[in-house]
């Protein structure tokens, strides 16, 4: 009974307190309240504004840098972007876009800059989309049938046909509801019948010997008639009589 007298009195005391306290912010209350409102801006500002501004913002600024780069038709501008944000959400698809338009300038066989070896341009245009598509077909699962599309690409343009048609079955046979495998089947369609001619540089046929100035109808020398071609018809001899023209 007294334990509980006790915690009567001290509830009481309590609330005593806080009512007195009320009694006597109540005039300030409209100062107060501003101040509450300035700490919390400024949390907002210092701990709350920063963290979305290096998150959705930064999301934000990437898929626009990646827009931009997508929408031209040069490889530099995605080359660009994977250095500046390696790690963006857009990062898988620009390598495989950057692998793609790689591997198809070295298909055209786009010319190397002055004084470049071209046949090392190819090499090393066809080693970057390897990488690019191996680092993708590792790291997305998303992406990884069309990145092993893209390895046996690779190996058609290095020559390797037996296993660049390996692979493209291999892509058939385990995705076979994909886009990656109807891409797989037209390529291999193509690829039907197809082998290698050997290379000889031989020409087709042999060049013709020139003919000299003056003969068969050259041109003919310095001091030299040429004989017409067609000339009028020769005159009778004599006593002899000219033969009739044919009336029309």
């Amino acid at each position: 009974m007294k334990s509980k007298r006790k915690h009567d009195l001290q509830t009481n005391e309590l609330a005593d307190w806080i009512g007195r306290w009320i009694l006597r912010l109540k005039p300030h209350a409209r100062i107060l309240g501003w101040g509450a409102l300035v700490v919390l801006l400024a949390v907002f500002v210092f701990f709350v504004l920063p963290k979305i501004e290096g998150g959705y913002g930064a999301e934000a600024v990437s898929a626009a840098v990646f827009n931009r780069a997508r929408g031209s038709f040069e490889a530099e501008p995605l080359r660009e972007f994977l250095r500046t944000y390696p790690d963006s959400l857009q990062a898988p698809t620009a390598r495989l876009m950057l692998a793609d338009r790689v591997l198809r300038e070295s298909a055209a066989g786009i010319a190397a800059g002055e004084g470049a070896d071209p046949q090392a341009k190819r090499e090393k245009q066809l080693a970057e989309a390897r990488d690019l598509y191996t680092k993708v077909a590792e790291t997305d699962d998303a992406r990884r049938p069309m990145a092993r599309v893209g390895l046996a690409m690779v190996l058609l343009e290095e020559g390797r046909l037996d296993e660049g048609r390996a692979a493209l079955e291999e892509v058939r046979k385990e995705w076979p509801q994909s886009v990656a495998a109807v891409k797989a089947k037209a390529h291999l369609e193509a690829l039907a019948g197809y082998e290698p001619s050997a290379f000889s540089d031989e020409p087709l046929e042999k060049p013709e010997k020139p003919k000299e100035p003056g003969e068969g109808g050259g041109e003919a020398k310095p001091g030299e008639l040429k004989a017409p071609e067609t000339g009028p018809p020769a005159e009778p001899k004599s006593g002899q009589m000219p033969e009739p023209k044919a009336e029309k």
